[in-house]
């Protein structure tokens, strides 16, 4: 036993380190899959009809305006994520839109940003860049700080994965650790509210 333990917790921990490599190049490779994909949050049940792909088409060119987009501008599917309906009294599942170029995505994105009170269907509706499930729980991990931010008029962004910029007193901070992030903020915030706002930019 004192021959073979030795040589089991090294090949433990091998096998550790390259199945997290493994999973990262997973996460990688499925965010790369997932880089034409524009997730819309709050669309109403059913508003889309038979035909999601050439309704939420129409959509896009019509609110934002055809000349902004590039010629090649198209949405090759578009689909309900969950595919199967949700229980009565449960808010309306995202929508996910593939866009064939990637340059009309980010188009739309950043036009979303600057018209706040997009609506489908009556209702207000969201656009936001699609990941995985990783990277999401990842980013989610700021949502306090951003609501704070926010609530300070500074601005910010999020850089690929999870990274938070924030830009405020004449300088851009970059904030891996939400606990740090915070602790910058408070120790900031008188300062921070007599800073001139910016347009935030998530």
């Amino acid at each position: 036993m004192e021959d073979v333990v030795p040589s089991l917790e090294r090949a433990s921990v091998d096998y550790s380190q390259k199945i997290a490599h493994l999973l990262a190049k997973q996460d990688d490779l499925e965010n790369r899959s997932r880089r034409n994909n524009v997730r819309i949050v709050g669309v109403p049940e059913k508003v889309e009809g038979s035909n999601p792909t050439e309704y939420f088409e129409t959509w896009a060119g019509d609110t934002f305006g055809k000349e902004t987009l590039t010629p090649l501008f198209a949405v090759e599917r578009a689909h309900r994520v969950p595919t199967r309906p949700l229980p009565p009294g449960a808010p309306p599942r995202p929508v996910l839109m593939k866009i064939l170029h990637y340059r009309d995505r980010d188009i739309l994105l950043r036009k979303a940003r600057e018209q706040p009170d997009l609506t489908i269907g009556g209702q207000r509706v969201s656009l936001f860049p699609d990941y995985s499930m990783e990277v999401q729980k990842r980013r989610s991990r700021f949502m306090d700080i951003k609501r704070r931010l926010r609530s300070l008029n500074i601005p910010y962004s999020m850089l690929f994965p999870a990274r938070l910029r924030v830009v405020a007193l004449g300088r851009t901070n970059f904030f891996d650790d939400t606990k740090e992030a915070l602790r910058w903020v408070y120790s900031h915030e008188n300062r921070l509210r007599n800073a001139d706002p910016q347009a935030n930019d998530d």
